[in-house]
């Protein structure tokens, strides 16, 4: 898509939004308007937190098994678009925001962007390899390191002649 598109596509649906703001406005109210598009972004602003937390929790728990969360990733993004959106003031980025936040409608979505490939095909375009579906699970066409697997690495002494060492960290005080 050219830049020339993406920016009628903005223009286009800025518009839109500001027509149907308008004509809900004229239903209810300016105030009552304005006050209803504070409270969707607030609570979509829980809706965020709560759903992202859930999906961080997952995607760590898939990497502590030695699985690819190529789901979990595509929902993280789904999550991020949603939280923008939400605060975005307007019904129809909220409709789209709230969406992408609820569970069910953000699985359905995720699920048919994996089926049709979109994740195989981003990373095939950014030169990183990429992931297939089958059998229920997702297959990784590069060689994916768990934790517990990689070797310990003895410390390299990089450009400025400093010392790197590669680890992990954990947090133990919650």
């Amino acid at each position: 898509m050219g830049f020339g598109r993406v920016f009628l596509f903005i223009f286009v649906f800025a518009l839109l939004e500001a027509v149907v703001l308008g004509a809900v406005a004229d239903q209810i109210g300016w105030i009552a308007t304005i006050l209803f598009t504070v409270l969707t972004a607030m609570i979509g602003s829980v809706l965020f937190r709560i759903q992202g937390l859930e999906t961080w929790l997952r995607l760590n728990q898939k990497l502590q098994a030695g699985d690819m969360p190529a789901r979990e990733m595509v929902e993280g993004v789904m999550l991020l678009l949603g939280g923008a959106l939400l605060i975005t003031p307007g019904f129809i980025t909220d409709a789209i925001g709230f969406a992408l936040l609820l569970p069910g409608s953000r699985s359905l979505m995720a699920g048919a962007l994996i089926r049709k490939g979109v994740m195989q095909n981003m990373a095939m375009r950014s030169g990183q390899g990429g992931f297939t579906f089958s059998q229920g699970h997702f297959h990784s066409h590069q060689p994916f390191e768990h934790a517990a697997d990689q070797r310990r690495r003895e410390p390299q002494r990089n450009d400025s002649g400093g010392v790197t060492i590669e680890g992990e960290s954990r947090r133990e005080d919650d």
